[in-house]
């Protein structure tokens, strides 16, 4: 079912970029330039490039292996992405922000934040179990545009209030949750 598929990749992906350093690079960005709109559209850009990468990866392993072991993958993937956001704290948004003035650089620094993070394996393993890849790449894109629309506008205000370890914590305990229930086919 294409929407049910657009709401749990957009939810998804919501709690994955929640606090996560491609958002904090947005506030940064946001905070520092104070041209939203600009950074938004870099961002935004950099985001849909990572996840077209996400589920190109994706629909090739959806022919390459039987959906079984992509599910099993997909869980243990969820599992680890979970235990990485309970231990791991990413540095502070600051040291990511020296000196993007232009939409390419913004653009870059946005892209290379994002490759290998894990709302990108996130939407790999969902597009990998899903029959709608499109819809997944939409629902992340929603997703995407909403946090860090959200997060270029806030600039240093939401940056400074927003208590992240508190985040990271909650979406890492969710994370765990998703890939156990993949891991035992209830989702």
């Amino acid at each position: 079912m294409p929407i049910l598929t657009f709401l749990s990749t957009t939810l998804v992906i919501l709690l994955a970029e929640l606090g996560d350093k491609t958002m904090l690079t947005t506030l940064c960005l946001g905070a520092k330039f104070r041209r939203p709109a600009l950074v938004v559209l870099s961002s935004i850009l950099a985001l849909a490039v990572a996840s077209g990468l996400a589920i190109i990866v994706a629909v090739i392993l959806s022919f390459a292996l039987p959906i079984q072991i992509i599910l099993y993958i997909s869980g243990i993937l969820f599992v680890i992405m979970g235990l990485h956001t309970l231990i791991y704290r990413d540095g502070t948004p600051s040291d990511d922000c020296d000196n993007p003035r232009s939409v390419f650089s913004m653009f870059s620094l946005v892209l290379l934040s994002e490759l290998g993070d894990k709302s990108q394996i996130a939407i790999l393993g969902l597009a990998a179990q899903s029959a709608f890849p499109i819809v997944v790449f939409a629902g992340s894109f929603v997703s995407f545009l909403l946090l860090n629309g959200i997060s270029a506008f806030a600039g240093d205000r939401m940056a400074e209030r927003l208590p992240i370890r508190k985040v990271q914590i909650v979406t890492g305990i969710v994370f765990i949750v998703i890939g156990v229930l993949v891991i035992f086919n209830l989702v």
